[in-house]
């Protein structure tokens, strides 16, 4: 009989119980830890697993548009179609898949007459050569491809089609994909970041690249809105234009929040303005499953579209001086045998809202198309005309007799001469004879500064220069000539010629030059300083700062940002000095040299004719032309300047701005016309 081993069964108990109890703490412990992990942490770890399945791309907002003082569009947005390359659907693992659903899609868009986006600052084709005005462009792609700075174009080529495998393609293959893939990667095309490949295509071709989609993995069209310069050449030197971010800009618009396939403006308002212009990106948020399908996508964030830009410019007005600056010029050009002005080069005319500065016509000939500016970008800049040159900004010119009124004001205001004293014009002024005798264009007798400047007799103004020496210099810098006058969009300060700028240059200010200074013929300045500096007289001595953005409004408002009027400088002339000057400028039109055009003019103008040499032998006289009208209660000044084209052609055009301003407040004209809806 067998006797059982009571220690040795309580020992296997007590064992068992113990693995027992183990395993209930280390089950109790992993149930904590996945009640800790499911319930208390589960919205933190199911956002952690969420993070690595979505992806947020960028959506584009749309720019907002631009109109005049009247409401009547300028630019405005059309829909059109872009070609936008995803990374999430594209051939991203082989370059060969990748070239040829490239060299495919150019062949579709070359054969529809399409473009895509090149920025590459290379030709595009051998032998190849670096574009001109391009220059940042061209170090940035040497930084990027690692070469020396003296490396050529030939040579960047040659690492492009190395870093991208394109050996087996012809070179003039070799070259679009070469500029493709380097703004892809300039870009930064990656899951997050897709590519915008062409900007604007048509609908045939959007649906021709839908037809073959299979031929097209991660290819999209998605639908944009395009910039639509409804003006034509009306404004096209304001208004500006957009373009692509080149790679040596997307450094810095980066920092503000740009994609590299946003468009941004280039110059004119759509630069000077693109804080107000340019809108508020959404997103769009894709879903994928663990092996990288998208399940599902959606808007997450809608785009929200730029502001509404409204400007001083009167699209009425602007193209009637535009016309009348054609038609007088291209006269004058046809008549070109004989007379003065038949060696006329161009004009340009600026008028002001003498209420707040506010840049009601800036007209420069000649104009252009702005719908075909990219189209015809080489001829504009290869025509001996230089339509591109914006003249009543930048062209910077002596002023002749229409500086006149603002020194008898200085002098009259100052005590050096009484306006109703008067001096008598022998023709030749001979106080510095016999080494300087300057002649005046009539024999004009004893004049008060009503009659010298009727008859803008230069003697008069001569001997007023004289007595008035350094003392006028700080009127001038009062009236803001060799200054920027305000605008937006970039202008020159001019040249104010002074004893200390000439030591500069190495010549010296004599006696006689202050003489010449009266008549205004020490100095350059640009039309908009002219009207500026008319605008100054028509208000008693206050000159505001010019402007072109009158109004900003967001989409979902109807309340507008209205700019307000800054003054630029103001000047305390004497009541005697303001009447006897404005009694002498409204003679000018009634029967002084500009007579021929207002004397029978419905409206009256306080205004001054001038002509300015321009130191080129047998060449014609600048003709310059101010005024502001109507001369008792004045609302606008204007400046009229033709590069070698007599003051009557300044007058005429005048006359042709002015009457379209009287006529339309006359006629009481809408804002925009019968049938066409406000923005």
């Amino acid at each position: 009989m067998l006797k059982m081993d009571t220690n040795s069964d309580a020992l296997s108990l007590r064992r068992v119980f113990g693995l027992f109890v183990a395993m209930a703490v280390i089950f109790g412990l992993f149930s904590l830890r996945l009640f800790h992990v499911q319930v208390i942490q589960g919205d933190e770890y199911a956002d952690l697993a969420e993070a690595g399945t979505k992806t947020t791309i960028s959506i584009s907002a749309s720019r907002g548009e631009i109109l005049d003082r009247n409401q009547i569009p300028l630019v405005s947005n059309r829909t059109s179609y872009a070609v936008v390359l995803d990374y999430n659907y594209f051939p991203t693992n082989n370059l060969k898949e990748q070239n040829d659903c490239l060299l495919l899609l150019v062949k579709m868009l070359e054969s529809q007459q399409e473009e895509w986006n090149d920025t590459l600052p290379i030709s595009l084709s051998s032998p190849y050569t670096f574009l001109e005005e391009r220059e940042s462009g061209v170090a940035r792609l040497k930084s990027y491809l690692r070469m020396a700075s003296y490396a050529t174009a030939e040579n960047c080529i040659s690492q492009l089609i190395e870093n991208f495998e394109l050996q087996e393609y012809t070179p003039q293959q070799q070259r679009y994909l070469a500029g493709i893939h380097y703004n892809m990667s300039v870009a930064g095309f990656g899951q997050r970041t897709p590519y915008t490949f062409a900007s604007d295509i048509t609908a045939t071709t959007m649906y021709k690249i839908l037809e073959n989609s299979s031929q097209f993995p991660g290819v999209d069209v998605s639908t944009v809105p395009v910039r639509e310069y409804v003006s034509g050449e009306t404004a096209c030197h304001i208004i500006g234009s957009v373009g692509p971010i080149y790679a040596e800009e997307y450094e810095e618009l980066s920092q503000k929040g740009y994609s590299y396939n946003d468009t941004v403006g280039k110059s004119g308002i759509e630069s000077a303005a693109e804080e107000y212009l340019r809108g508020t990106a959404g997103t769009r948020t894709l879903v994928k499953n663990s092996s990288g399908t998208v399940t599902s996508e959606e808007e997450t964030t809608s785009p929200i579209p730029g502001k509404t830009v409204f400007l001083s410019i009167d699209s009425k007005l602007q193209q009637t001086a535009q016309d009348s600056l054609d038609k007088t010029i291209t006269q004058f050009r046809a008549s070109a045998a004989v007379g003065k002005g038949k060696d006329i080069k161009s004009g340009s005319v600026v008028m002001l809202d003498v209420t707040n500065g506010g840049v009601m016509v800036c007209a420069s000939w000649p104009s252009y198309d702005l719908s075909t500016y990219s189209a015809n970008y080489t001829e504009l800049v290869n025509d001996p005309d230089n339509p591109l040159f914006n003249r009543a900004l930048y062209g910077a010119y002596p002023c002749g007799s229409t500086f006149k009124p603002g020194v008898a004001l200085a002098a009259i205001t100052d005590g050096t001469i009484r306006a109703t004293s008067t001096i008598d014009c022998t023709q030749k002024y001979m106080y510095y004879a016999p080494s300087y005798t300057p002649m005046c264009l009539g024999l004009h007798r004893h004049l008060t500064v009503v009659g010298a400047l009727e008859k803008s007799c230069n003697y008069y103004f001569y001997d007023v220069g004289r007595l008035m020496g350094s003392k006028l210099f700080s009127y001038l810098t009062l009236y803001g000539f060799g200054q920027r006058t305000g605008v937006e969009i970039g202008e020159s300060a001019g040249v104010q010629q002074t004893p200390q700028s000439m030591q500069s240059l190495g010549s010296s200010w004599v006696p006689g030059d202050y003489l010449q200074l009266a008549i205004g013929q020490r100095g350059s300045y640009t039309p908009i300083q002219l009207a500026a500096y008319t605008m100054m007289i028509a208000n008693n001595g206050t000159r505001y700062k010019t402007h072109f953005i009158q109004a900003v409004r967001s989409f979902d408002s109807e309340a507008d940002a209205v700019i307000a009027p800054e003054v630029a400088a103001s000047v305390k002339w004497s009541d005697e000095a303001m009447q006897y000057v404005k009694e002498g400028m409204i003679a000018v039109g009634k029967s002084g040299t500009a007579s021929r055009y207002f004397a029978t003019a419905p409206y009256t103008i306080a205004c001054k004719t001038g002509m300015a040499q321009t130191g080129i032998k047998g060449a014609s006289d600048h003709g310059t032309f101010i005024a502001y009208a109507p001369a008792d209660d004045p609302e606008v000044a204007i400046a009229v300047v033709m590069e070698r084209g007599t003051s009557a052609a300044a007058s005429s055009v005048a006359r042709d701005v002015l009457d379209a301003y009287f006529s339309n407040k006359e006629k009481g004209e809408p804002p925009t016309d019968i049938d066409v809806l406000l923005p």
